[in-house]
């Protein structure tokens, strides 16, 4: 409609009705447009965090616990596997609503010695190769400079987002080739200040990630408060040196009380 009155405008000669017919025809026809236009992309481009995705998040929590308990597996691959799914939740949802084709989410917990406790990427991975060397080197992050150790030991409730990774200025250190493709962008939240503990979400397209986008950063956030609930359940972490004391260097920790008494 909106064509045909600006060709009668121009080919058929000027006229006051057909020039106010078409002023006030754009003035309907450009706002319609743009809600509809709006409306579609909310509808079949943006992804849909319900009711499909929660109910699958929900259902392989409930299959976790209910395995774990007819099993008697130990409760950290079970606190590990819940967080997991939590990841694998958030991965699903962030991919395709934020830019980047490739994401990860960490979990770090422990102030003193980094533990990187669950992962997931958007290859379906489980297991970070950092993890390893982490095994035989309690200090790994520490050593290597790892971001996330800077917020678990000076932690903050303010998320710190980092828009590019490779700018000099945010002297990100990274610890291989592929590492540095795959991060150049994230998001690090502590997610209690009492008890540090972090989780890191990064993408693979800078500029990702934003502080005004307020829908982003609060699904991000409420992925940490997620997390943060098994974490403390039970007091669960708190209990992890205990459970697995040969990823710990407890000496240290001798040589204080020794220096006490």
């Amino acid at each position: 409609m909106e064509i045909y009155l600006v060709y009668s405008l121009v080919g058929k000669g000027f006229s006051n009705f057909r020039a106010v017919l078409a002023i006030l025809n754009g003035g309907v026809l450009y706002p319609v447009g743009r809600l509809f236009t709006q409306m579609v992309s909310r509808i079949f481009l943006q992804p849909s965090i319900t009711p499909d995705r929660l109910h699958r998040f929900a259902s392989n929590r409930c299959n976790i616990a209910e395995k774990a308990q007819a099993s008697g597996q130990d409760t950290y691959l079970t606190r590990q596997s819940l967080i997991t799914n939590t990841l694998k939740f958030s991965e699903e949802c962030l991919r395709g609503w934020v830019p980047g084709t490739h994401f990860e989410l960490c979990v770090f917990i422990d102030q003193e010695q980094p533990l990187l406790f669950a992962y997931f990427d958007s290859n379906q991975d489980t297991n970070a190769r950092s993890m390893k060397d982490r095994e035989a080197n309690p200090r790994f992050y520490l050593d290597k400079g790892y971001e996330v150790t800077k917020l678990l030991r000076t932690p903050t409730s303010q998320p710190r987002v980092l828009k590019d990774t490779h700018d000099k200025k945010a002297k990100y250190a990274f610890t291989s080739t592929e590492q540095r493709k795959q991060l150049k962008s994230s998001v690090l939240l502590c997610l209690d200040v009492t008890t540090p503990c972090a989780l890191v979400v990064s993408s693979n397209e800078k500029k990702a990630f934003s502080e005004t986008d307020a829908e982003v950063m609060s699904f991000i956030k409420y992925t940490g408060a997620l997390v943060f609930c098994d974490l403390i359940d039970d007091d669960f972490i708190h209990q992890i040196r205990g459970l697995k004391p040969h990823l710990f260097d407890v000496a240290p920790r001798q040589k204080l009380r020794k220096g006490g008494e």
